[in-house]
Formats: structure tokens, C-alpha cells, sequence
């Protein structure tokens, strides 16, 4: 479909991380952050879109981003 004006702009790289959920024993809290086993570093929670079992986990509060991991608060 034609724009008027300028069209859209793709911003971001957008990624999906590597699954971790044969990680998950019910006591490990930090996870490290890769896509295709490369480590990736988020600079802020706000970031990142992480859902357990399809539920949208809210940054800064369910989880926090320590250099290349992020870590699960209370689950």
C-alpha cells in the first residue's frame, strides 16, 4: 500500500533469546542472555519481552538485567 509522506520505520533489532526452560529448577533465578549461544547484552529490563507460559512479565519487577543475564525476581 502507498504512503503519503514518509513510509513506515523499522526500528530495532529485534531477537528471540535462546529458550531456557530446561534451566528452570525451581531455584535458579539468573539466566544468561543468548540468541543462537552468542551472549547479547540488554542495557535496561524495558528491553526485553518476556512471557512464562504466555504470560508478559513486567520488567524492573518480575525481572531485572545484570550485564548479559537476566534475573527472575520472586516467581
Amino acid at each position: 500500500m502507498p504512503y503519503i509522506g514518509r513510509g513506515p520505520v523499522k526500528n530495532g533489532a529485534f531477537r528471540i533469546l535462546d529458550d531456557i526452560s530446561g534451566s528452570f529448577n525451581g531455584s535458579t533465578t539468573s539466566f544468561a542472555l543468548t540468541t543462537g549461544s552468542a551472549a547479547l547484552s540488554a542495557g535496561s529490563p524495558e528491553t526485553l519481552s518476556i512471557a512464562i507460559d504466555g504470560v508478559m512479565q513486567e520488567p524492573g519487577t518480575a525481572y531485572t538485567v545484570s550485564l548479559s543475564n537476566f534475573v527472575f525476581g520472586i516467581l
